[in-house]
């Protein structure tokens, strides 16, 4: 009579772990940019990287793709100036100040800056920067502080990708928010995560 008993347990745990050996690819695989709500946005325009199907989710920035994993391999920096091909002013504020905050950024990283000639060559654009509303300001709160987010195209000295970063962040001003969110992309390149 005992075995009887087991055997629907038996069952279940069978059943069980074939559903969970069904699942697990599927959730390691991870999130893509294209699968979700930011790729959506329709105020942010996903036009500068060349390998948006390729972003995952990250660690210190919201996306991030390094086809070749960490890049401490690289010595030398050198920062170019940023683009924005997001709408208004505060975009073109944003990207005015990005590359002195990534080459602040990289530095403290361990990264020697160089105006040519560098082993790694990093590329900005600004996709959106925003400054909060009138009730965001009556009600405070995170909401009320401005923002922007950013992507970073990174090269070897040959030109290749070696990695593409894709974040948002916020701060007081639109400046804090650049400075903000390069800090972050740039714990993202030295980790290759």
């Amino acid at each position: 009579m005992g075995i009887l008993n087991r055997r629907p347990y038996l069952v279940l745990f069978v059943a069980v772990l074939a559903v969970a050996i069904g699942v697990a690819p599927a959730l390691a695989k991870g999130k893509t940019f294209l699968d979700s709500d930011d790729a959506k946005e329709a105020n942010e325009p996903a036009k500068y990287l060349p390998d948006y199907d390729k972003l995952m989710k990250g660690r210190d920035a919201d996306w991030v793709y390094f086809p070749e994993g960490s890049l401490k391999k690289y010595k030398t920096v050198q920062v170019k100036e940023f683009t924005e091909n997001g709408k208004g002013r505060e975009a073109r504020n944003a990207a005015e100040e990005g590359k002195e905050y990534m080459e602040q950024w990289l530095e403290r990283a361990g990264y020697k800056l160089a105006e040519k000639d560098a082993e790694l060559v990093v590329e900005g654009n600004v996709f959106n920067a925003w400054e909060p509303g009138t009730g965001a300001r009556i009600w405070g709160g995170w909401m009320a502080n401005p923002g922007v987010g950013v992507e970073v195209l990174l090269k070897d000295s040959s030109g290749k990708v070696v990695g593409e970063v894709r974040h948002k962040n916020r701060g007081s001003t639109i400046e804090d928010a650049v400075e903000n969110a390069l800090e972050e992309v740039a714990k993202a390149i030295t980790d290759g995560r």
